[in-house]
């Protein structure tokens, strides 16, 4: 009962100064008596833990001081530097201790106690003068200076308590933490979504297209200028089996020209700004398809100037076998610009060629293997094989 009545002690000291505190875990050191328990430093500990330790080290015997700072955190005792050492270099020269790196309310487990407060005072001095004695306790606190100066203070104190009275326990806590740690709060950002790009639709007489932009200018430029074609009709000519087709717009006029040969059709000329454009991409498609492009690209005879349509798609339409004219609101199926032996198809065929030619000549040299044909008989004759064999 004794033994439980000093460590209830220690615990109402704790309350006196830290009650009036918000709920904070702290780092707590404990040291002084042999028995001192090793504990790991990984945990979190709660209030009923911490008090099971503290009784766990102290008697009726037992002479408790215990040194709080008004803010500490176990960031301060890593991070707090003088020059190249620690701040707590006499606390680090303890062999024999116990750290607790975050302990909940180490300083309000209780409420009361008749525990002796001392202050210290600005000049390093005490308050009170401290004399050690079987089962008191002292709770010094440390206002005022910093970390480093706090540390001396503690070891000349401890030193000074520790010959007077051997049997004692050493705490070194805070109140309060110095870093506050909110909870993160896990928040989406809202983005609007970016407006699908409009599609401009053309429209003739036997003809449709849909393009999502229309760019032009010279053809080392960085930067081309847009232009928006918003019309399209269809020009009448009787001395050829050309059809023409004009897209106009501010400040824009495109003329594509189509032929239609032997089930399939095919783009004969296109000129922008009455100025002739270079098929660079020559467009030859089934009769019932369409055309499409992500870059469709044109350059003047002198390849100074170019025009881009982006997203393109269209098709001219003819009559069918019987004369009969085609739906023209809806594209047949698409032939894409992008040519069907593309750089991965010859590549891979490339690599099979060499896995070909790797696998025939190996194949060649296992068929070339030959077995014997003849087997010596231990109590026959000894068979000769002849350099002609």
């Amino acid at each position: 009962m004794a033994k439980l009545g000093v460590s209830v002690a220690v615990l109402l000291a704790f309350a006196v100064f830290g009650c009036a505190r918000a709920s904070s875990n702290v780092p707590v050191f404990v040291w002084g008596k042999p028995s001192v328990t090793y504990v790991p430093a990984l945990n979190r500990y709660s209030s009923s833990e911490f008090a099971a330790l503290v009784e766990a080290q102290i008697d009726e015997q037992t002479f408790t001081v215990v040194f709080a700072e008004e803010r500490l955190s176990a960031e301060d005792l890593s991070q707090c530097k003088l020059k190249t050492q620690t701040c707590f270099k006499n606390l680090q020269k303890l062999e024999r201790k116990s750290y607790l790196p975050s302990v909940e309310e180490p300083l309000s487990v209780l409420e009361g106690s008749n525990a002796q407060s001392v202050q210290l005072l600005s000049d390093g001095s005490l308050s009170e003068r401290i004399v050690p004695q079987a089962g008191g306790i002292v709770v010094v606190n440390l206002s005022g200076g910093d970390f480093a100066s706090h540390d001396a203070v503690i070891d000349a104190l401890y030193t000074r308590l520790h010959n007077a009275h051997p049997n004692i326990v050493a705490i070194y806590t805070a109140k309060t933490p110095s870093f506050s740690y909110s909870s993160l709060v896990r928040k989406t950002r809202q983005t609007e979504p970016e407006p699908a790009p409009t599609k401009e639709i053309l429209t003739a007489d036997g003809f449709l297209m849909v393009y999502e932009e229309f760019k032009f200018g010279q053809a080392d430029a960085e930067e081309l200028t847009s232009a928006k074609l918003v019309q399209a009709a269809k020009v009448e000519n009787t001395t050829t089996d050309v059809v023409q087709i004009r897209l106009t717009g501010a400040g824009a006029q495109v003329d594509l020209f189509f032929l239609l040969t032997q089930g399939s059709w095919e783009i004969t000329g296109v000129w922008f700004e009455n100025q002739e454009y270079y098929l660079r991409h020559r467009v030859h498609v089934n009769q019932h398809f369409s055309y499409s492009c992500n870059q469709w690209e044109y350059y003047s005879l002198d390849l100074q100037k170019k025009i881009v349509f982006q997203e393109v798609q269209l098709q001219p339409f003819w009559p069918n076998a019987e004369g009969e004219p085609v739906p023209t609101n809806r594209f047949g199926d698409a032939w894409y610009c992008v040519g069907f032996t593309s750089g991965g198809i010859l590549s891979g065929l490339f690599l099979i060629l060499i896995f070909i030619i790797i696998g025939s000549y190996g194949i060649t040299w296992m068929m070339d293997i030959r077995t014997m044909d003849r087997f010596d008989d231990p109590k026959g004759k000894t068979i000769t094989v002849n350099a002609a064999e």
